[in-house]
């Protein structure tokens, strides 16, 4: 019925100004104070372009003196497409205080022009261009259907508004964005002015300089370009911020000037002395027992709940309020009438109140601007008792709590009445809170109940008010639990949203009650069933971005969000014990969750505090990284054992397991594998002789010395690091390896746990043969080159390999660069030691020249002296031992164990 009736009051509106709109379109030559243009379009890349056409040229000029703004371009239709998106031309103007002069329309094809404008017959329509807000401004569209229209062809079309809103009185102001989000072959802008007005003018985002000429008693203003690249529209970037050229102009001087003119056509009227309004202030006035913030509570509680949202804003009443009087009798208006009538009311009782012009959608950077009342679209009231000063927002309704804690929105820069000092800041405060708690009790046999508290306060309480009362309680119902059934699909309700609000200290508190029947989703492949929780309260609060974002990111500023999710196992623990907190504050944000597991329970718990309304351009690699692994941060698995309990095993990789959770399999394993290994070194291998890489006959060095130091200790560093990462960082023994992959799509669980074997077995190998290789590097024994030489060639195979099906393996889920460098990590090293290191043994004469000295039975080395030559009887090796041409040795058998005796 509302709909209805302001749909009415449009239409009649419409035909109030219908015949006025058609004596207000002519057809008339161009104007002959225009600037011809100098430059040549350029043809942009069309792969740039969409919708099939692009504007060859866009030609904007003005003339201030003669209040006259000329529009013309040039569209070129490159494709089909663009024939079905320039079927028709049109023009808004406002026929109140505008005229629309039709100066050129006519079809380029082939090089040849066809004239439409004598033919054309323009139609009329009633656009209304903020109806959506329920305001009608009286503006009318001029349109013309084109016929015929083919591919190739160029659409020219220029025309004239003349005349300004005389709630101006008679000050010029402008802005234009020289390029948009697709290329343009050439954009003119053109301001000529009398030479006795000064028009500033302030070029934004890199946009050139004004250029001008003089010519008589006139001054030109100017811009060609025709060179310019397309920018970049993102996603989730603030009302405020853009990245295109634009330039701005104004007559006004400073901001002080604007206050004056705001000043001037909406003054603060007294109420007469006898009449209905009189009569109500009074009546307010007496409630409140003389005191002011109570009649002050009263007084917004009437304008803002009472006063509906609605304005007629044609001509000068775009930014001229209405008198108060008229707004009390037909109790609706716009942000104008109902902060004029607001500020009426206080002052009518001796408090000082003021009206202030804000932006809702520039909330940063308007000091920046050119003052004019072009930098405001919204108007508040502030005031101000005993030396408290105070904005309230007269639009905005259902709020409760105390006066003086009333939510007002973070508008950045505003233009105070009372304030003569210019732009002011408006505090950004986080005025509300949520806190939503979600239990949800398994009760055996795939039975669930699952309720909801939620508790709303502060601005977050007069939101959730507004939306109960605006909506049908059983629609409402029906959303809920539309919420929940993507989660349970098997929910029902017990019981009906309960809804408790306490509007005096302003909070409102919500309870939804669901019964779930067979709960849980089937694990692909499997007989499992698990529950998946998802943190969306919170994620859906924070925008995903790319890495490469240059755009500030848009955050729904203000909130401040307490998400508790508790799962019961009711009768029945099941859980160990685990805690794993999350947290970071950064200047934007800050962000906390904790999971903990009790004997019977799980709780997770999130925390989001939103600090500014954007994430600026220096910090968008920090969010990107605080919040690029999603699903480790906001998803949370359980599975679900054959009564239909949660267990402690978590089918999802991003949620940490009980970290004492031991793989017994595993540990088994490594116990038979290490001392298998030390087994085969100590009574095969190290008794053995070198194949490859056999040492010199010679000792050229007596100790270990040089490099072979330096890689000693590469060998000690290694074995430690692989040390730590086996027992410690990445624990084969720990059951959150071998289930990692049980639910990641296209991942098999048994190849994946084959590959974690492989990789087990592997690093015991390594770490067992670079610790050998260790201890006969300080004995200088002659099987040192060959089996570091061996070890590090094992290491670069292995790894190389083990990366390679690694990738494969789980390439759909390397979505960051970081997954996939983390794959190659291991390889690039190893690959890296064996270059440096193995190719080091295997040429180094350092290492052939000292470690040299064969296995004994003694595990002892007899040495003889002469010459530095090795010397035993009982020697093994390949080599033949050489006798100094001047010495003889001589042996006699020791009786004590028949070896050879050194004399």
């Amino acid at each position: 019925m509302k709909r209805f009736s302001q749909l009415l009051l449009a239409f009649i509106l419409i035909l109030a100004t219908f015949s006025l709109s058609f004596s207000q379109i002519q057809k008339a030559a161009s104007p002959s104070w225009l600037r011809p243009i100098s430059l040549k379009p350029i043809k942009p890349n069309l792969d740039d372009i969409s919708d099939g056409y692009y504007y060859e040229l866009i030609d904007h000029q003005v003339n201030v003196d003669q209040q006259t703004k000329y529009y013309k371009d040039i569209k070129f239709l490159f494709d089909q497409s663009g024939i079905e998106n320039l079927g028709q031309i049109q023009v808004t103007f406002d026929p109140h205080f505008q005229k629309l002069q039709l100066h050129e329309l006519k079809i380029i094809r082939d090089g040849k022009s066809m004239d439409l404008l004598p033919q054309a017959k323009f139609q009329l329509l009633a656009s209304e261009t903020e109806l959506a807000r329920s305001i009608y401004n009286g503006s009318q569209m001029a349109y013309y259907v084109l016929e015929d229209l083919r591919k190739d062809d160029r659409i020219v079309f220029a025309y004239s508004i003349v005349g300004a809103n005389p709630v101006f009185e008679g000050k010029f102001f402008d802005s234009y964005y020289l390029q948009g989000y697709e290329p343009t072959g050439l954009v003119h802008l053109h301001y000529i002015i009398p030479n006795n007005r000064k028009l500033h003018f302030k070029s934004f985002n890199g946009a050139p300089q004004v250029r001008q000429e003089s010519k008589g008693g006139m001054t030109s203003y100017f811009w060609e370009i025709n060179d310019d690249k397309p920018v970049v529209y993102e996603s989730y970037s603030p009302s405020w911020y853009t990245a295109l050229k634009y330039v701005e102009c104004s007559e006004f001087n400073n901001w002080a000037e604007v206050t004056q003119w705001n000043n001037r056509i909406n003054p603060i009227p007294q109420i007469a002395t006898s009449g209905p309004l009189r009569d109500f202030v009074n009546k307010m006035w007496n409630e409140s027992e003389g005191q002011p913030y109570l009649f002050v509570k009263k007084a917004t509680d009437f304008v803002q709940n009472e006063i509906r949202y609605m304005g007629i804003e044609m001509g000068e009443y775009s930014h001229r309020a209405n008198l108060p009087e008229k707004v009390f009798q037909q109790r609706y208006g716009d942000c104008k009438d109902k902060s004029m009538l607001l500020a009426t009311l206080l002052k009518s009782k001796n408090i000082d109140a003021g009206l202030v012009l804000a932006n809702t959608y520039k909330n940063r950077g308007l000091e920046a601007a050119l003052p004019s009342p072009h930098a405001f679209n919204h108007m508040v009231v502030e005031l101000s008792i005993q030396g408290r000063r105070q904005y309230i927002d007269p639009t905005i309704t259902n709020q409760g709590g105390d006066i003086k804690s009333r939510y007002f929105p973070a508008y950045g820069k505003v233009l105070s009445g009372l304030d003569k000092n210019g732009l002011t800041d408006i505090p950004q405060n986080v005025a509300g809170n949520i806190k939503i708690r979600e239990v949800l009790t398994l009760e055996g046999k795939f039975n669930a109940t699952l309720e909801v508290t939620t508790t709303y306060s502060g601005n977050e309480a007069d939101n959730i008010r507004s939306y109960f009362q605006s909506n049908a309680k059983n629609d409402i119902q029906k959303q809920y639990l539309e919420f929940y059934a993507k989660t349970y699909p098997k929910i029902n309700k017990a019981e009906n949203v309960q809804y408790k609000d306490d509007i005096e200290n302003n909070s409102v508190e919500i309870t939804e009650k669901y019964k779930i029947k067979n709960i849980g989703k089937a694990e692909s492949g499997t007989t499992k069933k698990y529950i998946s929780l998802i943190g969306s309260h919170i994620n859906d609060k924070l925008p995903e971005t790319l890495e490469d974002r240059v755009a500030p990111l848009s955050l729904p500023f203000p909130s401040d969000v307490e998400y508790e999710i508790l799962i019961i196992n009711k009768g029945k623990a099941s859980f160990g014990q685990y805690r794993n907190n999350v947290y970071f504050d950064r200047q934007a944000y800050v962000f906390g969750k904790t999971l903990e597991v009790a004997p019977d329970s799980i709780r997770i718990y999130y925390t989001l505090g939103l600090h500014e309304p954007f994430v600026d351009q220096k910090d968008l690699k920090q969010y990107y990284t605080d919040f690029a692994d999603r699903d480790n941060i906001f998803y949370n698995g359980f599975y679900l054992d054959e009564n239909g309990y949660a267990t402690d095993g978590i089918p999802n990789v991003g949620t940490p397991r009980a970290a004492d959770e031991i793989n017994w399999f595993t540990l088994v394993v490594f116990l038979g594998l290490l001392p298998a290994t030390i087994w085969f070194i100590a009574k095969r291998y190290n008794r053995s002789r070198p194949v490859i890489l056999k040492p010199y006959e010679e000792i050229y060095h007596e100790q270990v010395g040089g490099w072979l130091i330096v890689l000693a200790i590469v060998i000690v560093v290694n074995v430690l690091s692989l040390t730590v990462s086996f027992f410690f960082k990445q624990s084969f023994f720990n059951s959150v390896i071998w289930h990692a992959m049980d639910q990641a799509d296209g991942v098999s669980p048994f190849l994946y746990k084959i590959l974690i074997m492989a990789e087990m077995v592997a690093n015991v190998l390594i770490m067992a043969g670079l610790t050998y290789s260790f201890v006969l590097l300080v004995k200088k024994r002659d099987l040192f080159a060959q089996t570091f030489f061996a070890i590090a060639l094992f290491m670069a195979v292995f790894f190389t390999i083990d990366g390679i099906i690694a990738y494969v393996m789980f390439k759909p889920h390397l979505d960051r660069v970081d997954s996939t460098i983390g794959i190659y990590e291991s390889n690039i090293r190893a690959i890296l030691f064996f270059c440096i290191w193995g190719t080091y043994v295997y040429s180094s004469q350092r290492v052939k020249g000292t470690c040299l000295h064969p296995y004994t039975t003694e595990h002892k080395l007899h040495t003889a002296t002469i010459s530095n030559h090795p010397f035993d009887s009982n020697y093994l090796g390949p080599y033949p031992l050489p006798v100094h041409q001047d010495e003889t040795i001589k042996a006699e058998e020791d009786p004590a164990n028949g070896q050879p005796k050194e004399q």
